[in-house]
């Protein structure tokens, strides 16, 4: 496993890792946020998973989603709802790929966190119905005016709803992650999956290259948990699910050289004048290969595990 390098090696005690309940030493990886916010990231020296200390208190994560988060998100994109769903459309179309084998005409899905709906409305013509659920009032009403079903919450859902239920970047946002995914096997049909994309804590730019710009950026308030594959697959081995996972590289090359340059995001494409479409397909294919993908596509299996062979990597 690629060793996550960060600013200290300072070690602390007395915390109960999230995966493997271990309470031995943690390593201090970061100890700055995005958005200036001064806070600690610890790494489990048994399982590697990161997590931020103190999380947020049940309290404090429903105010920040639901009074802060979806101003912060519209200011970081620079952008309404509108144009948020105009500009996530080709990542709607990408999950899309990365889910067909998972889906079928006859499903009936849940999205988790829709935001302003362009996953839902990319899979509405391959399923048979689409609902989302979003925390956020002003995307949730974004939503609903243009015509998509939503839900409240996951408690108003009744049980065996779903025959697929998708979380695109927020499982990471989950303070308590075993207890999540028996809400969300609660609404899952049985034999359903829960397919789930997080960032990769083995991205190259954080555990390979080592950007020191790149820390305070990657780590934000609003993610609690830092995933790799095997951290991911404990976890969820643990919840008793059936487990594949394949790695994806989102980025591309000019995006880590302006990071390596720069300092800084916003590289995408940048160079797309000199670097050819094969060169940065044989650099995610590297990258992936390598296990520095950054970005984790895996897909749950309501079935309960009757040992470890059942757990499936690619890249």
């Amino acid at each position: 496993m690629p060793k996550q390098k960060g600013p200290s090696e300072e070690v602390v005690t007395h915390l109960i890792c999230e995966v493997c309940s271990s309470e031995s030493d943690f390593n201090l990886i970061a100890n700055e946020l995005r958005y200036g916010e001064g806070r600690n990231v610890y790494r489990c020296s048994s399982c590697s998973l990161a997590f931020l200390h103190p999380k947020m208190t049940p309290e404090e994560e429903r105010k920040f989603y639901e009074e802060e988060y979806g101003v912060i998100l519209s200011n970081e994109k620079g952008c309404t709802p509108e144009e948020l769903y105009e500009k996530q459309i080709p990542d709607a179309k990408m999950y899309l790929e990365w889910s067909k084998p998972y889906i079928s005409a006859s499903d009936t899905c849940l999205e988790i966190g829709c935001a302003s709906g362009y996953f839902l409305d990319t899979i509405a013509p391959h399923v048979d119905s689409v609902c989302g659920l979003e925390s956020h009032a002003q995307l949730s009403s974004f939503c609903e005016s243009r015509g998509l079903a939503m839900m409240n919450s996951l408690e108003d859902c009744a049980e065996n709803s779903f025959d697929v239920v998708f979380l695109f970047f927020v499982f990471e946002h989950i303070g308590d992650p075993r207890g999540f995914l028996d809400a969300v096997r609660r609404v899952t049909k049985p034999k359903g999956n829960i397919v789930m994309v997080v960032p990769n804590i083995n991205d190259a730019l954080f555990s390979l290259y080592d950007i020191p710009a790149f820390i305070p950026f990657y780590f934000t308030p609003a993610h609690h948990f830092y995933y790799s594959p095997e951290t991911l697959t404990q976890l969820c081995d643990a919840s008793g699910f059936k487990t594949e996972i394949t790695t994806y590289q989102r980025y591309d090359l000019s995006n880590h050289f302006r990071w390596m340059q720069k300092g800084r995001p916003g590289g995408q494409e940048f160079y797309k004048s000199v670097f050819s479409k094969q060169l940065n397909d044989d650099y995610r294919a590297s990258l992936q290969g390598a296990g520095h993908g950054d970005t984790i596509f895996a897909v749950l299996s309501n079935n309960i595990l009757t040992n470890n062979s059942n757990q499936q990597y690619s890249n």
